[in-house]
């Protein structure tokens, strides 16, 4: 089988709107109605960061109140753009391409919490375990998986030096940030609505893309004694959130079928006035994985064979609604 390795994740992250690259700086066109997070963002420059700097560099190109204008280029220095090794760890950065199967989907993966915001929390042998930590790991793999098969990823947390581990303890930390490398805010609704808004942004640059879609993963928090399968929610106005969520919940019913038969699943489907199934655009799906407390889903994710066998079965559901909806 020949090995194609697919371009580093930098390149898909980055948009691909840039009109030339000369030296150390590149050119790129403001669209009609962009503001400077949107222009910043589509061109992967952190506005938290960068915003001050970008205005200097390119004085004397706004309207006569500071705004974007449309149709002009503006000048993207080199040292403003985000230097994006592999966020999958250096086992990984070479993905080798399977196959094209999923060629032309793109998938927005959001790990819950993160930054300053841990999630629910448990305790395996007496450490912390944090729900961002594993959703993170998770996600990452499910990109991993994804990218082999040809789609186009959107990570939306990052954190710069936790890639891709097999450890059972992922030791919790505050350094992820949200696309492009936007610090995450302490407070709840500022983190919903800074990583909607990313999403949304890129999606409007994937508007040509006729699939596309957002999985949110999470972990749960109940009393220890709660064991809860894999269980889905999607906006009750998205006919084909709820359709990707039938697909996934019908994928780990055939897992568990397949590997553990005398067990059952009961992993449901519900809809949920959530914020980030109400205001992103993609049609979308927000997985639970599982209680944090409990001791018999703990063993779901700390172990990292478990952790893998949950991206790659989401994965297979996912591929399975794109097929379908390619084939229509």
């Amino acid at each position: 089988m020949l090995r194609y390795i697919l371009i580093s994740i930098a390149v898909l992250l980055i948009n691909s709107t840039l009109i030339f690259a000369q030296g150390n700086y590149e050119w790129s066109s403001a669209k009609n109605g962009e503001g400077f997070n949107s222009f910043l963002l589509r061109n992967n420059v952190s506005p938290d960061k960068d915003l001050a700097k970008f205005k200097e560099v390119n004085k004397g190109r706004f309207t006569k109140n500071g705004d974007l204008i449309a149709g002009e280029k503006y000048e993207i220095p080199s040292r403003f753009r985000l230097l994006q090794a592999s966020i999958l760890g250096k086992d990984h950065q070479n993905v080798e391409q399977v196959d094209n199967s999923m060629s032309g989907a793109v998938l927005y993966l959001v790990a819950g919490h993160g930054g300053p915001d841990p999630g629910a929390v448990g305790t395996i042998s007496g450490k912390k375990i944090a729900e961002d930590e594993y959703a993170y790991d998770i996600v990452l793999r499910m990109g991993e998986e994804l990218l082999s098969r040809g789609a186009k990823v959107h990570f939306i947390i990052k954190d710069p030096n936790d890639g891709i581990r097999d450890d059972a303890y992922l030791k919790p930390d505050h350094d992820e940030r949200c696309y492009p490398s936007q610090k995450i805010p302490r407070k709840h609704t500022r983190r919903l609505k800074q990583r909607a808004a990313a999403i949304n942004i890129l999606a409007r640059n994937e508007k040509k893309t006729t699939y596309q879609r957002l999985v949110i993963l999470h972990l749960d928090s109940r009393s220890k004694g709660n064991s809860t399968d894999v269980y889905f929610y999607h906006h009750s106005a998205s006919k084909e959130g709820k359709i990707l969520a039938l697909s996934l919940q019908q994928k780990m019913k055939d897992k568990y079928a397949k590997f553990q038969p005398n067990r059952g699943y009961n992993g449901t489907i519900g809809t949920r006035r959530l914020y980030m199934l109400q205001t992103t655009t993609p049609p979308s799906v927000f997985i639970e994985l599982g209680n944090i407390n409990n001791k018999k889903d703990q063993l779901r994710f700390l172990k990292s064979e478990n952790r893998q066998a949950l991206a790659i079965w989401l994965c297979e559901g996912i591929k399975e609604n794109y097929l379908k909806i390619k084939k229509k």
